[in-house]
């Protein structure tokens, strides 16, 4: 399966690489204004998300959105091989660029550990399907982050159109979204909460 797995990654990420810088802005900030249009977003003190890299869904004016809107955000943070953490960040200066070139917390942050309330995390990947699966890019960061918290955290993907797929091979670890929003589309589990 984790063969199948590299083809279809290479394939969307080769879908997804066709789009130009232009187009990657407008959708992204298409797909955002849904969000935080909606209540999962408005009921939720805590953002979790993640900077975006190459030609993924661009979170910064997320981010933005998320101090103007007087919210805490949460950034990962890779810590080894098998652990990433999510830590506060109240200023975009307290990122710096780890081996991977990929902007993470640097060492002022702090840990975020206080799941008392419902957050919103918003979850990139290389690919969704309409069944609410979720093709990663492989690390299983995010399936192990989401172990541990899982009833903490409202699970929204986010996409381009472009990154639909028909089906992803799932293995029992793999975490389900809640939400998956794309810039046309915006699908939810019915279970959701």
């Amino acid at each position: 399966m984790e063969i199948n797995k590299s083809q279809l990654r290479r394939q969307m990420i080769s879908l997804r690489n066709k789009l130009s810088d232009d187009e990657i802005h407008e959708k992204s900030k298409q797909i955002f204004e849904k969000i935080c249009r909606h209540s999962m977003y408005k009921e939720s003190n805590y953002v979790f998300s993640d900077m975006s890299f190459r030609n993924e869904v661009d979170t910064m004016e997320l981010h933005s959105r998320i101090f103007k809107d007087h919210k805490t955000l949460l950034l990962p943070k890779v810590l080894s091989k098998e652990v990433m953490e999510f830590y506060k960040v109240t200023a975009m200066d307290q990122l710096i660029r780890s081996k991977m070139g990929i902007l993470e917390p640097d060492d002022s942050c702090e840990l975020y550990d206080d799941f008392q309330d419902k957050c919103l995390m918003i979850v990139p990947g290389v690919g969704f399907s309409k069944d609410f699966k979720r093709l990663g890019y492989g690390g299983g960061y995010y399936d192990r982050y989401l172990e541990k918290h899982k009833d903490s955290v409202i699970r929204c993907g986010v996409a381009f159109d472009c990154q639909w797929m028909d089906d992803i091979p799932c293995l029992p670890h793999d975490f389900f979204m809640d939400y998956i929003v794309t810039e046309n589309e915006w699908i939810e589990r019915v279970d959701v909460l």
